[in-house]
């Protein structure tokens, strides 16, 4: 099966994703872009070669588990390790607004981007239109776990769990 970002044809696509107990960082079938597949109606997705990180006591560490489904609505985070290419359709000027996404268990802060032509006011609607949503140049905070915080270059943070939603 093809190895990396899935553009047109399957294939099993490194990822990281957040819980609110673990890290996780394993294969997700991909048969489309990522922020397409984590938006559709079917609330399960497939992963293979599952490691954990805890981040609260009792979550159990994994390993190169060899498979593992998962609900989208508990995930609070997903982001491919290697970043895709742009859509072929996405507008060429873009810009950025501080974003930062304060859910149940953590933090996002970092930006949002918009096409440049975009109102100021629709920004909020245009972000929660889908389940997941993207910032990027993010750092994200678990909340009430001392040391866990990491920056990363984007992640789709999950609307359904969040708290509150602050753009700059």
């Amino acid at each position: 099966m093809a190895q990396g970002v899935g553009l047109g044809a399957i294939a099993w696509t490194k990822v990281d994703v957040l819980t609110a107990y673990q890290r996780l960082t394993a294969e997700m079938h991909i048969h489309a872009r990522l922020p397409a597949m984590i938006n559709e109606a079917e609330s399960l997705f497939h992963l293979r070669n599952v490691s954990a990180e805890p981040l609260l006591p009792g979550a159990v560490p994994l390993d190169g588990v060899p498979e593992g489904t998962f609900n989208k609505m508990l995930v609070c985070g997903i982001r491919t390790i290697e970043p895709e290419p742009p859509p072929p359709d996405q507008v060429m000027e873009m810009i950025r607004r501080y974003a930062m996404f304060q859910g149940a268990t953590f933090m996002a802060s970092g930006f949002a981007e918009f096409p440049k032509a975009a109102a100021q006011e629709m920004h909020t609607e245009m972000l929660l239109k889908g389940r997941f949503f993207q910032m990027v140049d993010v750092t994200v905070t678990m909340i009430g776990v001392a040391g866990k915080t990491w920056t990363q270059p984007n992640i789709y943070v999950n609307r359904d769990l969040m708290v509150s939603l602050f753009l700059g």
